[in-house]
């Protein structure tokens, strides 16, 4: 049995009771460009320095009677920080939304666990679709939040991040922020900032249900 972790979940400072939703964009930027992407954040964002991570993340798919796309409930721990606690956090289905809308939406509820989800995630008829290793650096601006990271293969019977095998030759970008659904700001937010980006790298929305459906 997973348990609640004895402190606030990792989601924000937003009430759990409270409908969350997920504003984001992402991209990616061949590795030989990504310093100079770095360098651009480090000056845009808040006057700290950029936080180094690396997190295990395994995705749980279950077969959702009521539509073709599956329900996606994703599974992180942090390696970089062990005494963390175990994330479990559940993405709904994308909406790219109309052409006015400035960014991709999705549902989202994240919540810290004590233990290890997976029995439990096994138990509710979840299987495990794929794990990756994610291995970068986190900046804030404001409520904004962005990551640059490398996605590997995770090491077989080992999570040793000094052997990890990168699945392509660039970088992950993503752009975010939650809110609630009444926040009418928290989009042109997200993309007003990925334009300061630009010509660097240039995020966009993408049509995640048409990549489900052909995986």
């Amino acid at each position: 049995m997973v348990e609640p972790a004895n402190y606030q979940p990792l989601s924000g400072e937003i009430p759990s009771n409270v409908n969350v939703q997920e504003y984001f964009l992402q991209g990616s930027i061949l590795d030989a460009n990504a310093d100079k992407l770095k360098q651009r954040l480090q000056g845009l964002c808040d006057n700290v320095p950029p936080e180094p991570f690396t997190d295990h993340e395994q995705i749980y798919f279950l077969k959702n009677a009521t539509s073709m796309l599956p329900i996606i409930v994703k599974a992180c721990k942090s390696l970089a920080k062990p005494s963390t606690p175990w994330q479990i956090k559940y993405v709904g289905a994308t909406e790219v939304g109309e052409h006015n809308k400035p960014t991709m939406i999705r549902s989202c509820v994240t919540v810290a666990v004590s233990n290890d989800p997976a029995q439990f995630l096994d138990n509710l008829g979840f299987s495990l679709q794929s794990e990756v290793i994610l291995k970068g650096y986190f900046y804030r601006k404001g409520r904004l939040q962005i990551t640059v990271s490398k996605i590997s293969v995770p090491p077989t019977a080992t999570c040793d991040t000094s052997k990890l095998e990168a699945s392509a030759s660039s970088h992950l970008v993503e752009v975010n922020t939650t809110a609630s659904p009444r926040d009418e700001t928290a989009g042109d937010e997200v993309k007003n900032f990925c334009q300061l980006l630009r010509p660097a790298i240039v995020l966009n929305k993408v049509d995640h249900r048409k990549l489900q459906q052909w995986q």
